[in-house]
């Protein structure tokens, strides 16, 4: 039998659904109240604000999320580029990242220019996603012209760029259609 998550955790998720599908601001303190099922002073028994709670979101929830997607672990006797083309071929198969984007840029676009903390934290997951890719694309061979950063950057703007639709304009086939142009290219970098 699973073991029983703790009242923090059902929080930390109820916390993350919410924010990833209306937005930091778009999410109010009674949202999360009766997401919880828990009585507001028992919620500010484990975070001090809304702040702290998605701040921990980010943490404890984002960062492991985009670890693990990022983990480039199915690797035997593929070339990198492959590796890389079958992460952003597989984000197609995620039916919550289609129909409403990468939780990770949509915090991005809304909060981190108005706050040091949301900037600090997403930019720590943004450049561990960056040099995982780097990593990856430093086992290829590919040609040597190519800056590795540049394009591993120009990557990961692609993605986010393709799941950054609404959730009405997106569907599977359109994020296929439009990476399909950034997977092309990508193959065409092998030696």
């Amino acid at each position: 039998m699973p073991k029983k998550q703790s009242t923090r955790e059902e929080i930390l998720d109820a916390i993350f659904m919410l924010v990833y599908i209306n937005g930091y601001n778009g999410t109010s303190m009674s949202m999360i109240l009766k997401e919880c099922g828990i009585p507001k002073g028992s919620l500010y028994h484990y975070f001090k604000s809304k702040k702290e709670m998605v701040l921990a979101v980010i943490k404890e929830r984002l960062a492991p999320r985009m670890d693990d997607f990022y983990s480039f672990s199915n690797t035997q006797n593929k070339h990198s580029i492959d590796i890389l083309i079958d992460t952003i071929i597989k984000i197609s198969q995620k039916e919550q990242l289609i129909k409403y984007g990468c939780p990770l840029n949509r915090l991005n676009q809304e909060m981190s220019s108005i706050d040091k903390d949301f900037e600090s934290a997403i930019t720590q997951i943004y450049n561990h996603i960056k040099e995982k890719i780097i990593l990856l694309l430093h086992k290829s061979n590919i040609k040597k012209e190519i800056n590795i950063e540049e394009l591993s950057e120009f990557v990961i703007a692609s993605i986010w760029g393709a799941l950054s639709l609404s959730p009405t304009q997106s569907s599977k086939d359109r994020y296929l259609n439009t990476v399909f142009y950034l997977t092309n290219y990508l193959k065409s970098l092998k030696n």
